[in-house]
């Protein structure tokens, strides 16, 4: 059965502005693009776009699906402004679960950068609690949770990470990084049954956003690994929820994982690269940066030792993988950079540089000649610009995020969010890669990408990160019948409408998996 597509502007992404009158799809693929009257008699059955928009189903290319899932089912403080209605939130809260889990704590939303400690904690709930910061590499607890995880005054600060202390050496509650990590442990419960539950609630969340490919880091936060990963093999695929996703696999669970030898689904569930972090991030002062941040003499938080580093690189190597790395300062960037030029990636693969935040010249230069891609998420600009430049001033602040600069020098950049530290909609991410504007403020506007190259980055050079540029991210022959329909043409609206766009129609393998 051959199904055709017609009556729209339909966007291939082959080219800029280059549309087709019509597609047919059958088995899953595109057999052929071309007009109407050549292809209607190949067609068994008719899909009237209506005059809207049909273009490449877009990917985001780094988030946390599953947590996105417990987000969309769990306390999420990230729009919350007032002090009260937060400590109110709160108070009311119960997850149903042993722990309370609750997400997007942003003291940069409250007058004063008021961070909650744990005294005003332990007023509000006596259930053991974890209030995760808007970054993840964070968070406060109150001491019914330090009990839980047998944590006390004196305990020490684990590697790459701390317990915050007052000026009399007591806990506060704020933990961070490796410390955070700790105390997130704590709290799981989570089955294959419940992980699944998370997971097909946020497929279902990114179909309607139009999104049908995500890059995700989860398969060390939730117990064994195997936990979530039998989840996405038994949630999604043909005999499943039709979404595709590519597992970054993190580096504490990176020999097992890759010991273990599942069986995958190629084009569904795949495997990906090692996840390593090295740094933390703006909002706890724990990116870390060659300068210290400014009126202080902290250079945040180096999470792995050079020489642990380069043993993680050469592990990845080992069993012919890529790295994937977190890092936002450029102190990081330089280390990371570093251990790629002694221990560089198969011929033929690539490295993921994710975030990349802080960059200097002479980094980018030297990016410009490895066999490396970015995972940038252009919606982080205009969260940290309103305050990061008090971090780390204004001469630093022109080298951040600088998404122009990387395209120029030939890079390969994919869009995403890291939801659900950000907003998921890949068309906030579009809008501020092509006005990086906020509020009328616009940063570095000699760094706006051009709309086409936007959209780009969330289609056609997202595929190229996963090595899928012959089958997806373009409408074309052969490619997967991956479509989304849009109420508006979003390569001619102006551009603030692009953040009021709707889907209205998420197509994967030809199969209509959101409407409208």
């Amino acid at each position: 059965m051959a199904d055709l597509y017609f009556n729209g502007t339909i966007y291939t992404m082959t080219g800029e502005n280059e549309t087709q009158e019509a597609v047919l799809v059958e088995d899953n693929k595109v057999k052929r693009t071309g007009s109407y009257e050549e292809l209607k008699e190949q067609a068994d059955h008719f899909i009237d776009l209506q005059e809207k928009t049909m273009m490449p189903a877009l990917t985001d290319v780094h988030q946390h699906l599953i947590m996105i899932g417990k987000k969309l089912a769990s306390l999420a403080l990230d729009d919350v402004t007032d002090i009260d209605l937060m400590k109110e939130k709160v108070a009311s809260f119960d997850s149903g679960h042993q722990w309370n889990n609750i997400l997007g704590y942003d003291e940069n939303n409250f007058d004063n950068q008021y961070k909650i400690k744990i005294d005003e904690l332990d007023q509000l709930t006596s259930k053991p609690t974890l209030i995760t910061r808007i970054c993840s590499h964070a968070g406060v607890v109150n001491s019914e949770a330090f009990k839980r995880a047998g944590i006390a005054d004196d305990v020490k600060d684990p590697e790459g990470g701390y317990f915050e202390r007052d000026e009399e050496g007591k806990l506060t509650g704020w933990v961070y990084d490796k410390a955070f990590e700790m105390m997130r442990a704590a709290t799981v419960d989570d089955t294959v049954e419940s992980i699944s539950k998370d997971i097909t609630r946020a497929v279902k969340y990114m179909q309607s956003l139009g999104i049908a490919n995500v890059h995700t880091e989860d398969l060390a936060y939730y117990g064994d690994f195997n936990v979530p990963l039998d989840a996405y093999l038994s949630t999604l695929g043909e005999d499943g929820l039709k979404f595709r996703v590519n597992l970054l696999t993190h580096e504490q669970v990176y020999d097992d994982v890759v010991k273990a030898n599942k069986t995958y689904k190629p084009n569904y569930v795949e495997r990906d690269a090692m996840k390593i972090f090295a740094d933390g991030a703006f909002g706890a002062k724990t990116a870390l940066v060659s300068e210290p941040y400014e009126h202080t003499d902290q250079h945040g938080l180096q999470i792995h030792s050079k020489e642990k580093l380069e043993a993680m690189v050469k592990n990845a190597r080992s069993n012919d993988d890529a790295i994937a790395v977190h890092m936002i300062g450029d102190q990081a960037i330089e280390m990371v950079l570093d251990a790629i030029e002694k221990y560089p990636v198969a011929k033929g693969k690539h490295d993921r540089l994710i975030h990349i935040s802080l960059l200097r010249p002479d980094l980018i230069e030297r990016m410009s000649k490895l066999p490396v891609v970015c995972d940038v998420q252009p919606t982080f600009l205009t969260s940290d610009m309103p305050w990061v430049e008090e971090y780390i001033g204004s001469n630093r602040a022109k080298y951040l995020y600088p998404f122009k600069t990387l395209l120029d020098k030939g890079l390969i950049l994919g869009g995403s969010s890291d939801a659900p530290i950000e907003k998921v909609n890949p068309f906030l991410g579009i809008h501020a890669l092509i006005t990086r504007q906020d509020g009328g403020t616009v940063y570095n506007p000699n760094e706006v990408v051009e709309r086409f190259e936007a959209f780009k980055m969330y289609t056609s050079e997202a595929a190229k990160i996963v090595y899928r540029e012959d089958v997806q991210g373009q409408i074309k022959e052969g490619y997967f019948a991956d479509f989304i329909v849009l109420d508006r043409d979003v390569m001619k609206v102006e551009a603030n409408e692009l953040k009021e766009t709707k889907v209205l129609k998420t197509i994967i393998d030809g199969e209509t998996v959101f409407e409208m």
